[in-house]
């Protein structure tokens, strides 16, 4: 039986191979990073399921002004394994995306807030008893991937905080409800609703 054959995960190396060959400075490690990157290069990316790239370099590439946007290009298909799934990578970039975007100097900011805003989409759990959102999203029990970002956009609530209470990143991509609810959900700040009577 053949194997299938992983688009997204395949994208991801050609994409950050292009990156790596346009801009080979990115591979050397940085003894000052940006402060948003701190600690990237002691991540074990290799342990994640799928992740088959250096992603350090990737992240390095979107500080980067005249790398940033192949490096967006190649973090798209990295962390995500489908045009309605996060892969097994996303948890993890999470919290250097949260930062990366709070800094208006970043190249490529309203791009990134935008993948901040599929990610916190995207790992909203699956209502077991909803069979459209079962049939489109599965079953949590298959996609770890979703509780793990949600614990990571939890862990960095703070960092949700600081860019919804950007005015010019909000403004920027008009910013509507939905998003935002969908934002402090993931990150678990939205607040209960009050029982009604």
């Amino acid at each position: 039986m053949a194997r299938k054959v992983d688009h997204a995960a395949a994208a991801a190396v050609a994409e950050t191979a292009a990156l790596v060959a346009a801009h080979p400075r990115l591979r050397q490690r940085v003894v000052a990073p940006h402060p948003a990157l701190a600690g990237c290069d002691d991540v074990e990316w290799s342990a994640l399921p799928g992740c088959l790239v250096d992603v350090p370099v990737v992240l390095r590439g979107l500080v980067d002004r005249d790398a940033a946007e192949m490096a967006e290009r190649a973090l798209g298909w990295l962390v995500m394994s489908g045009p309605m799934s996060i892969s097994a990578t996303m948890p993890a970039v999470v919290p250097y995306l949260l930062r990366l975007t709070a800094d208006p100097s970043i190249p490529r900011r309203n791009e990134l807030f935008e993948l901040v805003l599929v990610a916190a989409a995207l790992c909203a759990p699956t209502d077991p008893g909803n069979a459209w959102d079962l049939a489109v999203s599965g079953p949590e029990e298959d996609h770890p991937e979703r509780a793990l970002c949600r614990a990571a956009f939890v862990a960095d609530a703070a960092w949700v905080r600081r860019l919804l209470a950007d005015g010019e990143l909000t403004a920027a991509l008009h910013l509507d409800d939905a998003e935002r609810a969908s934002l402090l959900k993931a990150a678990g700040l939205q607040r209960a609703r009050p029982l009604t009577a």
